[in-house]
């Protein structure tokens, strides 16, 4: 599973991504020419950096309500039953951060063919604890409407851009909470019936 570093490390694997498939597109590179030009800040905090090309900002963190209601508990040690671990959906804003209309929307296109052709990020594509643990991440886009977009740049304070929203789905974050249990004898009854 994973520690509490997963919410962190399923942004870097998303970047990694990313930047190996921008590296190789001349199209897109001339626009975005390092993988720091690529960053995980809100747009609100990088009006005023002209070095950032493409924010994957991170608004929303949501239990997932399908694995919320896990009964088996993970064996812990000394006979312990640890709780299992916390599901999330991560929401992501992914906003193009270039100047011209034209290569906002060119640079939009390529971020959403790369989430679209490597929806499931695996093995080589993860960052820190994902790998570690070899985890997969699911990012797939998510269709909002255009009043909860809306409220998300209210929510930043600045004017609206062109975005996309994605949700990377399921980060594991395990529990540190064990439980010790005794197992429940039953009691035989040895007397025999007459």
């Amino acid at each position: 599973m994973g520690d509490y570093t997963v919410v962190a490390d399923a942004g870097q694997s998303i970047i990694n991504v990313l930047w190996e498939e921008i590296q190789a597109d001349t199209q897109v590179n001339t626009l975005i020419s390092s993988e720091s030009a690529i960053s995980l800040e809100s747009p609100a905090d990088l009006a005023n950096d002209n070095s950032v090309r493409v924010s994957i900002y991170l608004y929303r963190i949501v239990e997932d309500a399908y694995m919320k209601n896990q009964f088996v508990s993970v064996p812990g040690a000394g006979g312990s039953q640890r709780k299992p671990p916390l599901m999330l959906d991560l929401y992501y804003l992914v906003t193009p951060m270039v100047g011209a209309p034209r290569d906002q929307q060119i640079v939009l296109g390529k971020v959403m063919q790369v989430l679209y052709d490597r929806a499931i990020l695996e093995g080589p594509d993860l960052s820190g604890t994902l790998a570690a643990t070899n985890q997969q991440l699911r990012v797939v886009l998510n269709p909002v409407s255009l009043e909860e977009t809306t409220r998300v740049w209210q929510a930043l304070e600045v004017p609206y851009r062109l975005s996309v929203c994605y949700l990377a789905r399921v980060a594991m974050v395990d529990s540190t909470t064990e439980q010790f249990s005794q197992p429940v004898l039953a009691k035989v009854d040895t007397m025999q019936r007459n």
